[in-house]
């Protein structure tokens, strides 16, 4: 017979693998740890993310890997906040983002920009270092008119290829199970396109932005 103390080590260290993996997708600042739990952060990462789909308790508890008890507290008090609805639906209860909630949109920005997506997306590029002189998420996620299937719009401008971003990407793609559609411009390019009124820089630069490496100065600074 195997030593039981090495065994329970072993359930242990195997428990700590699978909630650290699933919990990355919350990145790794300190912004988690501002909510009442790692559980409730979780959900609000989920939820407005995912602000189209509906969700059942047993499959939020398998999301953010955390108990069913856990999961059911925390959706009680986001319930109470109004910033998801619950839907009985014959034996079982769904939930889903309530759009109507008059911060939702502020809400959402806050945790695209960090544990929802945001620190998820500078862990895969932070290997690229100083060649990403900017990057941020454009389009229908970043303005708040995503759907189910709407692709995560990235544009990243620096000394680095598209081949490059998409090789980072990819693993975090897989894991936030969403699709990424990168455009990459080395500095001078972007610079050019700015001047020559490219239309799809023009719209870009128009548009709402959710900035992961500098900010709306580094872009006037880019622009000259």
């Amino acid at each position: 017979m195997g030593n039981p103390q090495s065994k329970r080590h072993k359930r242990k260290s195997n428990t700590a693998k699978n909630r650290g993996q699933s919990t990355k997708i919350l990145g790794r600042s300190a912004w988690a740890n501002l909510f009442a739990s790692r559980a409730l952060a979780g959900l609000l990462a989920t939820f407005l993310t995912r602000p189209n789909e509906t969700f059942y308790q047993r499959e939020l508890a398998s999301i953010i890997n955390s108990a069913r008890y856990t999961v059911q507290r925390e959706l009680l008090r986001l319930e109470k906040a109004g910033l998801i609805v619950r839907v009985p639906r014959g034996n079982r209860v769904y939930y889903h983002a309530d759009r109507r909630h008059p911060a939702f949109e502020d809400i959402k920005r806050v945790v695209l920009k960090t544990i929802g997506l945001g620190d998820a997306l500078r862990d895969a590029i932070a290997p690229l270092g100083e060649r990403v002189r900017l990057a941020f998420i454009y389009g229908s996620v970043a303005g708040g008119d995503e759907t189910t299937g709407s692709d995560i719009d990235l544009l990243l401008v620096g000394d680095l290829t598209l081949r490059d971003v998409s090789a980072v990407l990819g693993p975090v793609g897989r894991e936030l199970g969403k699709e990424f559609n990168p455009a990459v411009y080395p500095i001078e390019e972007f610079r050019a396109k700015i001047k020559e009124r490219h239309h799809f820089i023009t719209e870009v630069l128009k548009g709402e932005k959710i900035y992961l490496v500098g900010s709306e100065n580094d872009l006037k600074g880019l622009v000259g």
